[in-house]
């Protein structure tokens, strides 16, 4: 019988090869204590009160999101174990998972002069990209000066989020605002990462987020603002402005239905409007 770490390192290697490199980093960081508190462990000597208490210690100071992801994870590999025959039945049948932190508003004026005010320069310009175009974190921060394509009109990546569905590279649109922000991180440089941090390294999407965190925790803002709204505010804004489709194109969406969590009725609006309605 397989131990959990033969288990676990086997999936990894897996990954390794017939996933992303992000995949593969999420499916490592969120099995890691996992690994740790089982690995020498028969995995088929596991109980499912055993791995119900271990989510729940390791979940005590997590956000949802996180909890979520870590049930996602065990999901995971037993189903893949099962698939391939290495384990002889499954140890744990449904665990409870979270819903998951939803991002359902987009930041307000104040906030984000706080942010950018109190913000370095080399941050601002990476969270203002974000805002601009509405990429994922860590699309702009693993972005490179050679993806930039067509005039610098597109930056294009081949690994992302959603290549495995679509066999297409993520495209990125460049507009004039988001060319000037792209030209001041580059400035001179012929290489490298487009958007450099403070030190001169490239940005790495938990340095990206742990920054901006501490910006909003020292000037008192609410825990509910995190990085990824830049991108909610920009896919809320095109849905408005531009329409779901062509919102859902920007956002790199291989599905309608994806985008349409952008899409919130104004009742502001609506309520002008209800006596229209009826004639």
């Amino acid at each position: 019988m397989a131990t959990v770490a033969e288990l676990v390192d086997r999936y990894l290697q897996w990954c390794a090869q017939q996933r992303s490199k992000s995949t593969l980093k999420f499916y490592r960081s969120r099995l890691a204590k996992f690994r740790a508190e089982f690995g020498a462990r028969n995995w088929e000597s596991l109980t499912q009160i055993e791995i119900e208490d271990h989510l729940s210690l390791v979940g005590q100071t997590a956000s949802n999101s996180t909890r979520h992801h870590n049930v996602v994870a065990l999901n995971t590999i037993q189903n893949w174990a099962l698939a391939r025959n290495l384990i002889a039945a499954a140890v744990f049948e449904k665990l409870e998972k979270p819903r998951p932190g939803q991002r359902t508003r987009i930041p307000t004026p104040e906030e984000t002069e706080i942010i950018l005010s109190a913000g370095s320069e080399a941050f601002c310009r990476i969270y203002q990209a974000l805002r601009q175009c509405g990429a994922r974190p860590g699309e702009l921060c693993r972005a490179t000066i050679a993806d930039i394509k067509e005039g610098g009109t597109v930056i294009e990546l081949t690994e992302h989020k959603t290549a495995r569905k679509t066999g297409k590279p993520r495209r990125i649109l460049v507009g004039a605002k988001m060319r000037q922000l792209i030209n001041e991180a580059i400035g001179d440089r012929k290489e490298g990462r487009i958007f450099l941090s403070p030190t001169g390294r490239p940005w790495k999407p938990e340095n990206l987020s742990r920054t901006f965190r501490k910006i909003r925790d020292d000037h008192g803002l609410k825990k509910d603002l995190v990085l990824y709204l830049a991108r909610h505010e920009f896919g809320t804004k095109a849905t408005e402005k531009l329409g779901i489709h062509a919102a859902g194109e920007m956002l790199g969406h291989t599905q309608v239905t994806t985008t349409q969590r952008y899409a919130h009725a104004d009742e502001n609006k609506l309520r002008s409007q209800q006596d229209d309605v009826l004639d």
